[in-house]
């Protein structure tokens, strides 16, 4: 179990960590153009799923947001704010169906 912040994009280029996807593994201070690009090296697709807290104005929970990374795939996906938990300082909870060669980078969109 890790908290990973995002990086921010700098004028001159970045260069992003990819961190092994675990259970347990939360997103810290997630906001506007804040986003992770995952990349399976397996060879079976892997889904990400992450529960928002609360519920919506009709009283149900919020919907589930289920994420499919195809084998030996990338794909960047948004972390929106509305992910966030407030009982758990705001983080995003990342589930994953597996692990195995799985890596993730949390990034921010916008210069500094």
């Amino acid at each position: 179990m890790t908290d990973y912040s995002p990086t921010a994009t700098s004028v001159d280029g970045t260069t992003h960590t990819y961190n092994p996807a675990a259970a347990g593994d939360k997103i810290t201070r997630p906001g506007a153009g804040c986003f992770i690009t995952v990349k399976n090296g397996g060879g079976s697709s892997v889904t990400l799923t992450i529960t928002p807290p609360g519920t919506t104005r009709y009283g149900v929970a919020n919907p589930v947001k289920i994420f499919s990374i195809p084998a030996s795939g990338e794909k960047d996906i948004p972390i929106l704010p509305a992910y966030s938990d407030p009982a758990d300082a705001y983080k995003v909870a990342l589930a994953w169906s597996a692990t195995a060669s799985v890596t993730f980078a949390v990034k921010r969109m916008g210069t500094t």
